[in-house]
């Protein structure tokens, strides 16, 4: 075991009493460490011996009196709303708040509403659509069972039809 062990565990060695047999080897053969031990143990004897001095009597009577002066020198803090008398915290709640609503606008922006034609002129156009798809599907019905469609049945004969 070299010094830098032994000195890193001295203090266990001192709480401990008994240390392991390495570390003793190493204190006998070497002066320094010992030497080191020794003064830690006269260090801690001496520790052992002073006692912490007993407070004054009017130590928490004036301790109580210096609280009370500092809370007469800061302003209360009443009220929920105190803290607007701050300009710094009423000015950073005002930023934060416009902050909100620019945000609020942009995602709830909606596109404005087309110039164009009206309601009724969609309408109507989706009627249509929906005449011509119904009778789309008859005209199909009518094909696949093997009927005349009714745009062929109710055309009028030209004459220009050419067999070949």
């Amino acid at each position: 075991m070299n010094c830098n062990d032994v000195r890193e565990n001295l203090m266990d060695v001192l709480a401990e009493g008994q240390p392991a047999p390495e570390v003793l080897a190493h204190l006998r053969e070497c002066g320094p460490c010992s030497q080191e031990l020794d003064g830690l143990r006269k260090t801690m004897a001496l520790l052992d011996e002073w006692e912490a001095p007993e407070p004054s009597p009017y130590f928490l009577t004036r301790l109580q009196a210096h609280v009370r002066e500092e809370q007469k020198k800061s302003p209360a803090r009443a009220g929920v709303l105190a803290w607007l008398r701050k300009p710094m915290l009423a000015g950073s709640l005002a930023a934060a708040m416009v902050a909100g609503g620019a945000v609020y606008t942009y995602l709830n922006w909606s596109a404005p509403a087309p110039s164009g034609p009206s309601a009724a002129v969609d309408v109507d156009a989706l009627d249509k659509d929906h005449d011509l798809l119904t009778n789309s599907n008859n005209d199909l019905i009518n094909e696949m069972a093997g009927l005349p469609s009714q745009d062929v049945s109710s055309a009028p004969d030209t004459g220009d039809d050419e067999t070949i």
